[in-house]
C-alpha cells in the first residue's frame, strides 16, 4: 500500500505562499536515513506543517528501537529529527504570518465570520432513524432477491460528518463472494434455461427450430465477479420498487455497478446503491474523524461545498469535481494553513482492506489512521485558541486556490499534506488537459480524483475561484459570495 506513496516535493521555488519546501524534507530525510530504511516507501515525508512533530516522533521511535546502532550515531539522528521537527513547527507560524499579510490587503466584511458560523455552524444532519429506516427497506429487498445473508451499510457525506439534511444517501450491499456467486450463477442459469424452454416450445408449435435457440440445454456454471454484481444490481432494480423506491438510473455494467433511487415514502431524497463497495466505508470513517478533530472544519467544508454547488462546479455527473473531492481540498488547505493533523500519518496500528480499484483490479489498500477520539486523547491534540477564524480560513482557502496553488503540479493530499508534485505515475491515475489542472489524491485509493473533470469545467473552476476571491477582497457579505448561478456544463 505505502509503496505507491513515494512522491517528490516541488523543487523550484516559486513566488507566492511560503509553504513547506524541500529544505525541511531534506532535513527529515537525512534523519530518517540514519535508520537505514527508505522511509519514502512507507509514505512518510517531512516538511508538512500539518504533520508537525508527528514524523519526528515516529522517526525517533524507529531510531531508538534499533539497538544495534552506536549511541553517538543515534544522538546525531535525534538532533537531525529535532531540527526537522522545529523547522516544521516554524512553517505553521510562517504560513499564519503570510495569511495575516493577505488579510491586511483585503477588506473582509465585518460580519463574514459571524454569518458563516450562523449559517453553517450548526447545520443539522439526516437523523440516524431516517437512515436506518431507509437502509432497512433496501436490506429487505437485497435479502429477498440476492441472498438471505445480504446486509446494507451507509457511507459518504451522510455519515462522514460533512452532510446536510438534503444530502443524498450512499449505501453498499454486502454479500460474501461465495454466496453472491452461488445465487447469481443460479439466476443466470435460470434465465438461460427459461429462454431455451420458451424457444423449444415455440419451435414445436411452429414446426421449425429458431436460429437463436441454444443447441443444448444450459447447465449451471459459476459466473464471474463482474457478471455477479451486474446480476445483483438488475435484481435489486426489479425488487426495490416494492419497498417504496423509484429507480431513477440503473448501471449494471458500469465500472462500479450502481442504482440511483428516489425514495417515494421516506425522508431521504435520493439514494445510490452499490454492491460490495468497501473502500468508501474507510474513506467515510477517515473524514468523520476529521470532522471531529477541529470544530471549524465542518462549517468550512459545508460553506465550500454550498458555494461550489451554487456556482455550478460541483457534481461528477456533470464533469465537475465531486462533493467528496471538495471535502478533500478544503481539509488539505486547513492542514497547510493551520496545522490540522494528518490522521493517517499519526496511525498507531496498520489496517488494510482488499477491494477492487477504480479500474476493477483487486488490490490491498492501506487504510490506517488515528481516530478522532484517540487523537483528542493524545499529546498531539494541542488546542489552538489562537488559530485562524472561520472568516480568515474562508478567505485563505479562496486566495490559496486562486493565486497560490500550483496548477498542473501540486497534489492536494490530506494523507501527505506537503505540496508534493504529481509524478508521471500519479498522472496516469487522473485526467490531464492541455491547460494546467488540479490534482486531488484519494487518501486511501491514492488515485487522482480529477478523473471526472472535463476540460470546460476546469476552465470554469478557475473562473469561479477568481470571482470568489475578488468579491471577498472587495468586502462582500456571505450572501453575496453565495449569490447567483454559475455557468453549468
Amino acid at each position: 500500500g505505502w509503496s505507491s506513496g513515494r512522491r517528490r516535493p516541488l523543487g523550484a521555488a516559486e513566488p507566492g505562499l511560503a509553504l513547506p519546501e524541500p529544505s525541511i524534507t531534506r532535513s527529515f530525510s537525512s534523519a530518517c536515513s540514519c535508520e537505514g530504511r527508505a522511509w519514502e516507501t512507507n509514505g512518510w515525508r517531512g516538511g508538512s506543517a500539518a504533520v508537525g512533530a508527528t514524523c519526528a516522533v515516529v522517526a525517533v521511535h524507529a531510531l531508538t528501537r534499533n539497538t544495534g546502532r552506536g549511541a553517538p550515531r543515534r544522538r546525531s539522528c535525534r538532533h537531525a529529527v529535532a531540527a526537522a521537527a522545529a523547522a516544521v513547527e516554524t512553517e505553521v507560524a510562517q504560513l499564519q504570518h503570510t495569511l495575516r499579510a493577505w488579510l491586511a490587503e483585503a477588506k473582509l466584511h465585518e460580519n463574514l465570520g459571524a454569518d458563516i458560523k450562523s449559517r453553517f455552524g450548526a447545520v443539522p444532519q439526516q437523523s440516524e432513524s431516517v437512515i436506518a429506516e431507509t437502509i432497512g427497506r433496501i436490506e429487505l429487498a437485497a435479502q429477498e432477491c440476492i441472498a438471505p445473508s445480504a446486509w446494507v451499510q451507509p457511507f459518504g457525506s451522510t455519515v462522514n460528518g460533512f452532510s446536510q439534511m438534503s444530502s443524498d444517501l450512499d449505501v453498499t450491499v454486502h454479500i460474501e463472494n461465495e454466496e453472491l456467486f452461488y445465487y447469481m450463477s443460479y439466476l443466470h442459469w435460470h434465465a438461460q434455461d427459461r429462454r431455451f424452454t420458451e424457444s423449444r416450445r415455440r419451435d414445436s408449435e411452429g414446426g421449425f427450430q429458431s436460429a437463436d435457440r441454444p443447441k443444448v440445454q444450459p447447465k449451471v456454471e459459476q459466473v464471474g465477479a463482474r457478471d455477479a454484481q451486474a446480476s445483483a444490481v438488475q435484481q435489486l432494480a426489479s425488487f426495490l420498487p416494492e419497498q417504496g423506491f423509484r429507480v431513477v438510473r440503473s448501471f449494471p455494467h458500469a465500472r462500479r455497478p450502481l442504482i440511483t433511487l428516489q425514495d417515494r415514502i421516506g425522508e431521504c431524497t435520493e439514494c445510490d446503491v452499490t454492491i460490495g463497495n468497501r473502500l468508501p466505508l474507510f474513506n467515510s470513517e477517515l473524514l468523520k474523524s476529521y470532522s471531529k478533530v477541529d470544530d471549524r472544519l465542518r462549517p468550512l467544508v459545508l460553506l465550500v461545498k454550498d458555494w461550489a454547488k451554487l456556482r455550478g462546479v460541483c457534481g461528477a455527473n456533470e464533469g465537475n469535481l465531486s462533493s467528496y473531492a471538495w471535502t478533500i481540498v478544503t481539509i488539505y488547505f486547513a492542514q497547510l494553513a493551520d496545522g490540522v493533523p494528518s490522521l493517517q500519518a499519526l496511525a498507531k496500528e496498520k489496517r488494510s482492506v482488499v477491494d477492487n480499484d477504480y479500474w476493477g483490479l483487486e488490490r490491498e489498500f492501506e487504510a490506517s489512521f488515528l481516530t478522532a477520539e484517540d487523537f483528542l486523547a493524545s499529546e498531539h491534540a494541542v488546542r489552538r485558541e489562537s488559530g485562524l477564524s472561520l472568516a480568515e480560513l474562508t478567505y485563505g482557502f479562496f486566495r490559496f486556490f486562486s493565486r497560490e496553488y500550483r496548477w498542473g503540479k501540486e497534489v492536494a493530499s490530506i494523507r501527505l499534506p506537503e505540496r508534493w508534485e504529481a509524478d508521471a505515475w500519479f498522472r496516469l491515475c487522473g485526467k490531464n488537459h492541455p491547460e494546467p489542472g488540479i490534482h486531488i489524491e484519494d487518501p486511501i485509493e491514492k488515485r487522482d480524483l480529477n478523473i471526472v473533470l472535463r476540460r470546460d469545467r476546469l476552465a470554469q473552476l478557475k473562473v469561479e475561484f477568481q470571482r470568489a476571491i475578488s468579491k471577498l477582497e472587495s468586502g462582500c457579505s456571505l450572501d453575496e459570495l453565495l449569490s447567483g448561478v454559475g455557468v453549468r456544463g
